[in-house]
C-alpha cells in the first residue's frame, strides 16, 4: 500500500534563482524481472505447514486496495492544497529572472532574497506535509493489519496450521498448504472497513521536526 506522495523541492538559494519544482509523487523504480521458475510437481501436503504472504493480501484484499485509493486521494488533495503556492513562486521566480538582467546587483539582491525567504517557508512547509502524509499511510497500515490479524488467526485455526511460513522464505510448496487465498475471501466477506483520516500534527510537534530538519541541513552544509 505504498501510495505516499513524497512532495519535492529544489533548493533556492538567494542569488541563483534555481527554479521551484511542482509538488509531484517520484515514479516507482520497475520492479525486477522475476527469474523463470522451473516447472515442478507439487510435493506431499506436510500436515500442520500452512504458507501465507502478507504482501498478496496487501495488493489484493478489498478492504487494503480501498485503503490505498483512500491514500491516493489525501495525497492528490495535499498535492492540490500546495498547487496555489507553487504557481505564485514560480510566477515570481520568472519574474526575478527577467529583472536580474536589468537591475543593478544591489537593487536585485534584496529581491531574490525576500524570494529566498518565501521559498524557504514553502520547502518547511512542504516537508510537514511529507511527515504527516508519512504517519498517515502509517496509520493507515496499521488499521488494515488490526483487521487482517484476526482473520488470519481464524484461518491459521481452521486450517489446524501448526507452522506458519512466509511465503517469500520458500522456493517450492504445495499450494494447498498456501492459506493466503482463504484470508483475502475471509476479509471480502466480511465487508470489513477502516477509516482512514489525514495526520495532522500539532503545531509543537511541526516545530520540532522543522528544527530537527534546520540542524541537519546545517550539519550537512558544515560538512
Amino acid at each position: 500500500m505504498k501510495k505516499q506522495l513524497l512532495i519535492t523541492v529544489c533548493g533556492l538559494s538567494a542569488l541563483m534563482l534555481a527554479p521551484v519544482a511542482s509538488a509531484q509523487a517520484p515514479k516507482p523504480a520497475a520492479a525486477p524481472t522475476p527469474a523463470a521458475q522451473p516447472q515442478t510437481k507439487p510435493g506431499p501436503v506436510i500436515a500442520g505447514v500452512c504458507v501465507y504472504s502478507n504482501e498478496a493480501v496487501m495488493a489484493n484484499a478489498a478492504i487494503a486496495k480501498a485503503a490505498a485509493t483512500r491514500l491516493e486521494q489525501i495525497n492528490q488533495q495535499a498535492e492540490a492544497d500546495l498547487g496555489p503556492d507553487v504557481t505564485a513562486l514560480e510566477k515570481e521566480r520568472t519574474g526575478l529572472a527577467a529583472q536580474q538582467k536589468t537591475l543593478t546587483k544591489e537593487k536585485f539582491e534584496p529581491l531574490a532574497q525576500a524570494f529566498y525567504v518565501k521559498a524557504k517557508a514553502f520547502q518547511d512547509k512542504a516537508f510537514i506535509v511529507n511527515q504527516e502524509l508519512g504517519r498517515t499511510e502509517q496509520q493507515a497500515n496499521v488499521l488494515v493489519a488490526q483487521q487482517v490479524g484476526p482473520v488470519l488467526s481464524a484461518v491459521y485455526e481452521a486450517k489446524n496450521c501448526g507452522m506458519l511460513v512466509d511465503r517469500k522464505a520458500v522456493l517450492f510448496a504445495n499450494p494447498a498448504m498456501d492459506i493466503t487465498g482463504d484470508v483475502i475471501k475471509k476479509l471480502d466477506d466480511s465487508k470489513a472497513t477502516v477509516d482512514i483520516k489525514r495526520v495532522v500534527l500539532p503545531e509543537a510537534d511541526r516545530q520540532k521536526l522543522l528544527k530537527a530538519k534546520a540542524e541537519q541541513e546545517a550539519q550537512q552544509q558544515g560538512g
